[in-house]
């Protein structure tokens, strides 16, 4: 009986935890947004990705209220499907500085985020112009409870990393998602500082092969660096 209890009680945490991760936030889905129907859809090939990319909309166009944000996110899919000819708005999300979360392609499609990426990332963007600014806090609030959203219901694994857009790309190839953003994330525990060097890949690597081997040391690095430093002294 005590066995019993215990799985329940798990189960029981397991799911709160979970559900109040995820009810943190505002969401808004593609109906509400009045998204237009995608062209294609295509299913990504793992359930359980390892990074998110962030990216900003560039464009002056910041959203604070909800028929701004709503307007802003219409705008980028009509842009990316009939500008750019994607099957679908390009990322997986969108938040507005009004502190809501925007359903773009969701957890479950491929998305056209990052180049190389599409298949091993979910990709986040923060509408607005943040090269010098920084998004607010009400649309980084609302990026975090994402990130512990995507987490919590498995779509990303625990040891999950943070990059940027630019990162993800040789330099210069795009400012995204701008410094202002850059400032922000690059300080979040699970940040990672991979950079896309523009080296020729050799046979059967990838980028994602390489930033992930970067990470894992880059993170291995820093913990044996802390636990270095928390050691007692003799």
């Amino acid at each position: 009986m005590k066995t019993i209890f215990f799985a329940y009680h798990l189960f029981y945490l397991t799911v709160v935890n979970s559900q109040s991760t995820c009810d943190d936030i505002s969401f808004v889905d593609r109906a509400e947004w009045g998204a237009r129907k995608p062209i294609l859809k295509a299913n990504l090939p793992s359930k359980s990705l390892p990074f998110y990319v962030i990216h900003h909309s560039a464009d002056s166009s910041n959203c604070y209220d909800d028929a701004s944000c709503t307007k802003r996110v219409q705008q980028i899919q009509y842009r990316h499907q009939y500008g750019l000819q994607w099957f679908d708005i390009g990322y997986h999300f969108l938040i507005g500085e009004n502190g809501k979360v925007y359903e773009g392609r969701g957890w479950n499609h491929q998305a056209a985020h990052s180049r190389g990426w599409n298949n091993d990332a979910y990709g986040i963007c923060i509408i607005g112009d943040f090269r010098k600014a920084s998004p607010n806090e009400k649309a980084l609030n609302a990026l975090r409870s994402l990130v512990d959203c995507g987490v919590k219901q498995g779509y990303v694994k625990e040891d999950y990393y943070i990059i940027t857009h630019r990162q993800t790309q040789p330099p210069g190839y795009t400012e995204c998602p701008g410094n202002g953003t850059l400032d922000v994330v690059s300080k979040w525990p699970r940040y990672c500082s991979f950079q896309n060097s523009r080296v020729p890949l050799k046979a059967n690597e990838t980028q994602i092969y390489l930033a992930l081997n970067f990470c894992e040391k880059e993170f291995s690095t820093s913990s044996l660096a802390t636990a270095y430093l928390d050691a007692p002294s003799f």
